[in-house]
């Protein structure tokens, strides 16, 4: 009796494990998005110029997506990029805390304006018309090389308020950094 007990008690665990691991694979993981606070700054360059702002959205892309929102992510006040400016450039601000090392390689680098009135929420999930003003594709460059380049403004877009996006797109992670800008001449 006491064997049979010990027989029937084994197959019911081989048969979990078995359902277990056949059903483990469907299992969507969530990963949390890279802190804010191990997110380098992002600085743009004019001829007159330097405008330093923070993320404000860290994107997972691992399993589950999982958005985060920085509501007190810092912003580059009065930023004015001149059409006819030949030296603009982007490039990030890294401290001692931010994940700049090889360990995390972009797979590209993108900068762009939409319209002063589209709201960040919908910037962040990529359901918005935009102007791309310059994007780097990585390949195997760290992450201050890759966010490192020139851009033009466009000679014929019309001089009024933007919203300036740089957009560092990761295997499995994004990072979103919005701010105001105004065009001019």
């Amino acid at each position: 009796m006491m064997k049979s007990i010990f027989h029937i008690v084994l197959v019911a665990v081989a048969v979990m494990s078995i359902i277990t691991i056949g059903t483990f694979e469907h299992v969507a993981y969530a990963f949390q998005p890279v802190p804010f606070n191990k997110i380098p700054s992002v600085i743009i360059n004019t001829k007159d110029d330097k405008y330093e702002f923070t993320a404000d959205y860290s994107l997972d892309f691992g399993g589950a997506t999982k958005i985060k929102h920085d509501d007190h992510a810092q912003l580059a006040s009065n930023m004015k990029l001149d059409k006819n400016d030949d030296s603009l450039s982007v490039e990030v601000k890294c401290d001692s805390n931010d994940i700049c090392d090889d360990s995390l390689s972009p797979e590209h680098v993108s900068v762009y304006l939409v319209d002063r009135g589209i709201r960040d929420g919908n910037i962040a999930r990529n359901s918005i018309p935009l102007l791309e003003l310059e994007k780097n594709d990585c390949g195997s460059q760290s992450l201050e090389d890759c966010a490192h380049f020139d851009f033009d403004i466009l000679i014929d877009i019309l001089t009024k308020k933007y919203k300036i996006v740089v957009d560092m797109t990761f295997d499995e992670a994004e990072w979103i950094f919005i701010n105001p800008a105004r065009i001019l001449k």
